[in-house]
């Protein structure tokens, strides 16, 4: 799929989840997010950053919420306000995550007009540098097995992290002597083949479109249903509309694929 209707993806979802702190909206997009990541998920490290995303998301929830129960005079309804900004921030990072895994990293890159090509290129460095961490995690730990080093234990963790930080040096150096030898900076720019947008594209990018339009419909008409009252603690309202705005998001794990996407998958 192009670019660009991942990237609208990716930005739409978002925006879905920082509007609401409604867990029976949040928790129906996580669950979006994991089904497109299932269904449209790049081979490589790519595909196992996701995780990573995800174990941060949970670490976001667990730190929110114990910032505010040390608290003193904690009362319960801000446990779980603090709760629920915790699944609305870890919901937004798996977004995140999932867009990494099914979007090329440069694609940002190729899309991005010739005097922004700056910060694409910054945007595509940072897209890439989870999976480029685990595909050295995982070759650092290959080679610490053959030498048969345990890296399970605490004490070789720095058998692991420091292969991997070097590994990461080497790899910004070759990245900037090829960047250099491109001409980046002096004027010119490596020229890329047009992406194709097909039907699907067309399809995700008109449902991202309609979710982000149901979402700004009903914070303009102050829905009582994106947020749930902490104070006093009350059962959330659901609108039917709103959670058909949410699910519509996964319409790319369910759209056919084309062959030349299937082969990536």
């Amino acid at each position: 799929m192009h670019p660009g209707a991942w990237l609208l993806w990716a930005l739409s979802a978002g925006f879905v989840a920082i509007s609401t702190t409604n867990p029976f909206y949040l928790l129906p997009l996580l669950g979006v997010a994991w089904v497109v990541h299932a269904a449209c998920h790049r081979s490589g490290p790519q595909a196992r950053s996701w995780r990573i995303f995800l174990i941060f998301g949970v670490l976001t929830i667990c730190t929110r919420t114990a910032l505010v129960v040390f608290l003193p005079d904690i009362q319960l309804g801000s446990v779980v306000e603090a709760a629920l900004e915790g699944l609305r921030l870890a919901v937004l990072l798996t977004v995140f995550g999932t867009y990494n895994t099914v979007s090329d990293p440069f694609g940002v890159l190729r899309l991005a007009p010739r005097r922004f090509h700056e910060p694409a290129l910054a945007a595509a460095l940072a897209l890439s540098i989870a999976p480029r961490t685990i595909a050295a995690v995982s070759t650092v730990r290959e080679a610490q097995r053959l030498r048969g080093i345990e890296i399970g234990r605490f004490r070789s963790l720095p058998a692991l992290a420091v292969p991997v930080l070097e590994t990461g040096m080497e790899e910004a150096v070759v990245l900037a002597e090829s960047m250099d030898a491109r001409g980046h900076g002096r004027g010119r720019r490596t020229r890329y083949r047009p992406e194709r947008w097909s039907r699907r594209s067309s399809t995700v990018a008109l449902a991202s479109a309609a979710a982000v339009a149901v979402v700004v419909w009903a914070l303009l008409r102050a829905d009582p249903s994106l947020a749930m009252s902490a104070f006093p603690i009350t059962w959330p309202r659901v609108s039917p509309v709103v959670l058909a705005a949410v699910l519509v998001l996964s319409l790319p794990a369910w759209l056919p694929q084309s062959a030349s996407e299937r082969t990536t998958t």
